[in-house]
């Protein structure tokens, strides 16, 4: 099993939606797939992204239109932004997965092993989960408008041109279903990418942990050069930290301060709403905001408190040579400053960044209630 398995999941939706460049492909084939993911891309995605813009202008001076609207428009924004970093820093991603894969992450010990295997189940299985959630909302969001009186289009959206006629109603209500299923079930994939690189890394640090446990008396020869191996495993750690906060950083900032208007839009509806089946469906929405949130803080913060034990990890009690005490010092201090990533630079996730999105969101719904109570 690699260490990446978890993974398979969310490469294999990207790789369907055409954001995610096959390997081993020959020069024609690249050139095709390029070709029909910039048109799959185009057709489904940014297109109702234009459509969706053009009805927030249009109803500009309605806020509750114009709140209806935005709450999945500020989510595909956030998204395509999620996609361009996925394309334009693919071969750096594809660089990172081979590193967790390669012989710098993976370990011949049975018992470290098998840490790492309960760790990549337990991850692939929350990405499926994920992923079919997702699925699950973007069905309730195409089926309500059939199931009430009046029909209307899945999403709120603004064309060029009359969309009342039964054909053409037809094709872009079906037009909108694919598309909304599609990129609810890709934007799952792409935050659950970044999610399960923070896992594996902080799966990492637990091996770390354990490898400064399992350092003894039984030589000063031997356990000097466990200590070596453990700094030189704890920088390669370091590097590949930073290095997912170097690719991801800009997505992950934004997803943060867009977060709390769409939930805080999003508890609005919930809260206006008359229709069950409605009611039901911004419920799940609501849910899947939220997770998607906690896709990147709850990684996050377990990967920052369990990158402050490897100090204690470091000395258990343990006494021997002098060269190998001075080696943990080293360890120690420098496991005073966390694992951390930082969304732009500007602030650190974790699960207080999360609660923090939160209240500024109820923030919003307030200052939005007033405003529509004047």
């Amino acid at each position: 099993m690699k260490n990446s398995d978890c993974l398979a999941s969310a490469i294999a939706i990207m790789k369907y939606t055409g954001v995610w460049l096959p390997d081993n492909l020959q020069r024609r084939q690249k050139i095709a797939y390029i070709a029909c993911g910039v048109v799959t891309q185009i057709f489904i995605f940014y297109f109702m992204i234009f459509a969706e813009i053009a009805y927030v202008y249009k109803h500009r001076h309605d806020v509750e239109r114009m709140v209806d609207a935005a709450v999945l428009l500020l989510s595909h924004l956030v998204q395509a932004v999620k996609v361009m970093t996925v394309i334009l820093r693919q071969e750096s991603i594809k660089r990172l997965i081979d590193l967790g894969d390669g012989p710098d992450f993976t370990h011949a010990d049975p018992k470290l092993r098998a840490i790492v295997d309960r760790a990549v189940k337990l991850t692939g299985l929350v990405g499926s989960l994920i992923i079919c959630s997702a699925f699950v909302t973007s069905v309730f969001w195409c089926v309500v408008p059939a199931l009430q009186d009046q029909l209307t289009l899945p999403l709120n959206t603004a064309y060029p041109f009359d969309t009342s006629g039964p054909y053409i109603f037809t094709a872009i209500y079906a037009y909108l279903s694919v598309s909304v299923t599609t990129v609810g079930m890709a934007d799952a994939a792409e935050n659950f990418l970044v999610s399960g690189l923070l896992m594996l890394a902080a799966t990492q640090v637990d091996l770390l942990n354990q490898l400064l446990l399992d350092i003894n008396a039984e030589g000063a020869t031997v356990s000097y050069k466990k200590t070596v191996r453990c700094i030189m495993f704890h920088q390669r750690i370091i590097d590949y930290v930073k290095e997912i906060g170097r690719i991801f950083d800009v997505p992950i900032f934004c997803q943060c301060i867009v977060s709390s208007v769409i939930l805080c839009m999003t508890v609005f509806k919930i809260t206006v709403t008359r229709e069950p089946i409605e009611l039901v469906t911004m419920i799940f929405y609501l849910v899947c905001i939220f997770m998607e949130l906690l896709m990147y803080c709850y990684p996050a913060d377990v990967l920052l408190n369990k990158s402050l034990r490897v100090a204690d990890a470091a000395f258990p009690g343990w006494s021997g040579d002098v060269n190998t005490a001075r080696a943990l010092v080293l360890i120690a201090l420098r496991s005073q400053k966390p694992l951390t990533i930082d969304a732009g630079g500007m602030f650190r996730i974790s699960l207080p960044t999360a609660a923090l999105v939160v209240k500024t969101s109820y923030t919003y719904y307030a200052l939005l209630q007033q405003t529509l109570s004047k």
